[in-house]
């Protein structure tokens, strides 16, 4: 489990909660709504590496690299338009995310990834996620309130900065502290193992700008509940937080590319 504190410190910030932002529905209903291009040609961006590695995301999401293609460095490179090197820590990257996985004795693939494995993925989450918060929520002390509010507000800070991937990032943090205190850890094992074969789509909530506007609106209803110590309305807002995100991620996958 990550610690937050730890997060904390290397800010110096003192972070506070609230609920209170402004949020337009129609990015609580689709994120992708009235959105520019995400991903600019890698060439023109200087951070290569990352751009390098948002441009392959795109064309996996986008399904022009299908599931099980192998990636090779000088094929990506010429397209790109850049050099080998970039090309390789991008690879790097995508395989820590989990859109891209590296064999021995092969080299790089489009990792198996499409709307059927995310829908077979989510009824699990759907299933075990719900009910393991709603434990969780049962469990908590007073004490443990002060770590997640933190985690709330840095979410919050990272909406307002229009950082997704902080963003995911103080989510990720944020679920995983909650969860941690479900009692059962047979359940808590079972999430966990689902949270690992999320991490390929938790990459793509990372891609999309407007995402954590969304998002946040959802997530205050389940801070609430854990405030309130409201089990049954912390169950019912995280069951709503996954069945967005598996519309967030089919329409990700159905949408035409830019």
């Amino acid at each position: 489990m990550h610690s937050f504190a730890g997060v904390a410190r290397q800010r110096g910030k003192t972070l506070v909660y609230s609920t209170q932002l402004p949020l337009d529905k129609a990015i609580l209903d689709n994120p992708l709504v009235d959105e520019p291009p995400l991903i600019p040609h890698p060439a023109d961006n200087k951070l290569l590496s990352r751009a390098v590695a948002d441009w392959l995301a795109g064309r996996i999401i986008a399904g022009e690299e299908l599931p099980g293609a192998r990636l090779t460095e000088p094929k990506l490179a010429e397209l790109a338009g850049v050099s080998r090197s970039p090309v390789r820590e991008a690879l790097r990257i995508l395989a820590g995310e989990g859109l891209v996985e590296i064999v021995p004795r092969l080299g790089a693939q489009v990792a198996r990834v499409g709307a059927d494995d995310v829908r077979e993925l989510y009824a699990c989450r759907t299933l075990l996620e719900p009910r393991c918060a709603a434990l969780a929520v049962a469990a908590l002390m007073p004490d443990d309130l002060l770590e997640l509010d933190e985690l709330r507000a840095f979410m919050e800070r990272a909406v307002a900065e229009g950082d997704p991937r902080q963003f995911l990032t103080g989510n990720i943090d944020y679920f995983r502290a909650l969860l941690g205190h479900c009692p059962n850890a047979t359940l808590r094992e079972l999430v966990e193992l689902t949270w690992n074969k999320s991490v390929r789509y938790w990459s793509i909530f990372g891609r999309l700008p407007r995402y954590g506007e969304g998002s946040l609106a959802l997530h205050a209803v389940l801070h609430e509940a854990v405030h309130a110590g409201d089990a049954d309305a912390a169950e019912r807002a995280d069951r709503t937080i996954l069945e967005r995100a598996l519309r967030t991620i089919l329409e990700t996958f159905e949408a035409p590319a830019a």
